[in-house]
C-alpha cells in the first residue's frame, strides 16, 4: 500500500468518526474468556500487547484499517510517527509502543499471520 493510501484511509476515518466504542465492564479488565467477551477485542488475535494496541487504536478509527495493512515493522513504527506528528495522535510511552509495534508486526506484518498468510497481489491493469 502506498503512504498517501494509508493517510487517506487514515483521514476518512478520522472525518467520518470511524471507530469501535471501549469495551466496558469486566471485559475490559480482564483476559476474553467466552466468545461474546473475544467480540469486545474485534478480532484481534490473543497475544501480548493486544490490549496496547486496541486502546491505541481504537479510539480514532475501525480495527479493521489497522488489521488490513500487512506492514514492516519499519512501516509500523513510520506509521506511529506519522499518526503522532500529523493526526494529532498523543504520544505513546516507549514501553507501550514496543509492545504495540511488537505485536502488529508479528500478527499484522507483511506475512499477515493473522489473516492467514501474505496477501495476494492483485494484477494491475494497464
Amino acid at each position: 500500500m502506498r503512504p498517501w493510501y494509508f493517510a487517506l484511509a487514515l483521514a476518512a476515518a478520522a472525518t467520518w468518526g470511524w471507530a469501535w466504542p471501549a469495551p466496558t465492564g469486566a471485559s475490559a479488565q480482564t483476559a476474553p474468556e467466552t466468545q461474546e467477551e473475544e467480540q469486545d477485542w474485534q478480532g484481534l488475535p490473543p497475544g501480548k500487547g493486544r490490549e496496547e494496541v486496541f486502546y491505541a487504536c481504537a479510539p480514532c478509527h475501525s480495527l479493521r484499517l489497522v488489521t488490513q495493512q500487512g506492514l514492516s515493522r519499519s512501516r509500523w513504527e513510520y506509521t506511529l510517527d506519522w499518526m503522532v506528528a500529523k493526526q494529532a495522535m498523543p504520544e505513546i510511552a516507549p514501553e507501550d509502543r514496543k509492545l504495540i509495534v511488537d505485536y502488529l508486526a508479528e500478527f499484522y506484518g507483511e506475512d499477515r499471520k493473522a489473516m492467514g498468510g501474505p496477501r495476494k497481489r492483485r494484477r494491475r491493469i494497464p
